[in-house]
């Protein structure tokens, strides 16, 4: 017996390339012919299984596994297993494949009391954790004889990397006490100071761990820094809101003054080009009066309709409609005015000018159209004269109506601002349109009529 146990370990224990392939069928060989000797063991207790697993030769573990799955249950004097040793000392291969086999064997513990994954927690390689919890869950808060977790371990061994997923499953008790009185919190309180042991702290922090003195106690300086927290992520988030608000308040502004400005524009080309057409009228019409002019004599050039008194009105009119036609033509190519409230006045001047050149104009047709149709022909002329008046002040007063209007409904809209301020209401200026309804909205829309 102690012959076929020594040479199966020596075959386990090889490390040579080709004497490894060479050992794996020896071992097959040597299995076949004995199948007990998987449960052969030393004087420490230690299979061959353990050996093979230790040497990470993969292809012995499992001719042994396959020969005897029971294998990996087998334990050595101080009770670990062979995966307590693959997933101290890193060997993922090994721990993959034992627990393929039988992964019941997670949670089996040693003499001490701990378990394949307390000894992952001890090693460098996060991933071998994770294969244990992927195998069996329930491990994960598991205490060996000094109540410590794998958390625990991972903590006082400072493996940040082990600490972070450990923390990544819900399940996990994070302010686990040990037999010492102590959780994670206080075993990372005793760390040096360094990189790792910052990361370990604030993810315990973020976790919600805690010391062992405030464990189920409400710990009044976290909830009130926990309070501080949220308020200020409340007050960021109304900030970003505000500044949206503001951004979109601002860019319809512009787009509101864009549109005035282009309204503006558009009547004052359009205040240009009637001026224009009114000094042209005028001016044409001095010189192609009807009866035409004295050819000969001292008075050559001389208006035969000039001894009429309708001719004098009619010659003032016209002048007064020519220079004051011009005048606005000179105001509008020489003033240049950037603000938009300075183009409204400069429109709104212009404007009552242009009303005055257009009654010139209409003054002296009137008057030059009781010298065309003669003295046979007057009740024409006064009819003419009637119908032109008529409409004229029809138009000049429903002008008026418009302007007045416009200018008393700006002084209503601010009074009833001052009453709503002053009742207590501290919301923007442009908030009453807001709580317009739209078919108010609507309406006052089809209804407004802007003049200057």
């Amino acid at each position: 017996m102690t012959v076929w146990y020594a040479g199966l370990q020596i075959a386990c224990l090889m490390t040579n390339a080709w004497l490894y392939i060479s050992c794996s069928e020896i071992v097959r060989r040597l299995l076949n012919f004995c199948p007990f000797l998987c449960k052969s063991h030393d004087s420490t207790n230690t299979c061959p299984l353990y050996s093979a697993a230790l040497q990470d030769h993969l292809e012995v573990v499992n001719a042994i596994l396959d020969a005897d799955a029971c294998a990996a249950r087998v334990v050595r004097k101080n009770g670990k297993t062979a995966l307590h040793t693959a997933a101290r000392y890193g060997l993922l291969r090994m721990v993959r494949a034992l627990i393929e086999r039988d992964a019941g064997i997670v949670s089996i513990k040693d003499k001490k009391g701990q378990t394949a994954l307390h000894m992952a927690a001890k090693g460098q390689d996060p991933s071998i954790v994770e294969e244990l919890l992927l195998a069996d869950c329930t491990v994960l808060n598991e205490r060996d004889k000094k109540g410590n977790t794998a958390l625990h371990i991972a903590t006082r061994k400072s493996r940040a990397q082990i600490v972070s997923m450990l923390l990544s499953y819900t399940s996990l008790e994070v302010n686990a006490i040990n037999n010492q009185q102590e959780t994670a919190m206080d075993l990372a309180a005793k760390l040096q100071y360094g990189d790792s042991t910052l990361e370990i702290r604030e993810a315990l922090l973020e976790a919600g761990a805690k010391l062992a003195r405030n464990v189920g106690k409400l710990d009044e300086a976290m909830e009130l820094k926990r309070t501080v927290s949220d308020i200020k992520h409340e007050v960021q988030s109304q900030l970003i809101q505000n500044e949206k608000t503001n951004r979109r308040v601002t860019g319809i502004a512009k787009e509101l003054k864009k549109l005035h400005r282009e309204a503006v524009q558009n009547a004052t080309n359009s205040v240009t080009v009637v001026a224009v057409l009114f000094a042209s009228i005028a001016f044409i019409a001095i010189f192609n009066l009807p009866g035409q002019y004295v050819m000969d004599g001292s008075e050559a050039g001389k208006a035969n309709i000039a001894g009429s008194i309708a001719f004098r009105i009619f010659c003032l009119l016209n002048a007064i409609s020519l220079f004051i036609s011009l005048a606005v033509v000179v105001v509008q190519i020489t003033l240049v005015a950037w603000d938009t409230q300075a183009q409204k006045q400069v429109v709104t001047v212009t404007n009552k000018l242009m009303w005055a050149a257009c009654l010139s104009t209409c003054g002296a047709f009137l008057a030059i159209a009781f010298v065309v149709v003669g003295n046979e022909g007057s009740w024409l002329a006064i009819t003419v004269t009637l119908m032109g008046t008529i409409m004229m002040i029809g138009t000049l007063l429903s002008m008026c109506y418009f302007v007045f209007r416009h200018h008393f409904k700006i002084l209503g809209n601010d009074s009833q601002r001052r009453i709503k301020r002053a009742s207590g209401s501290k919301s923007f200026s442009w908030s009453y349109s807001i709580n317009v309804s739209d078919a108010d909205e609507f309406n006052s829309d089809h209804e407004k009529i802007y003049a200057l």
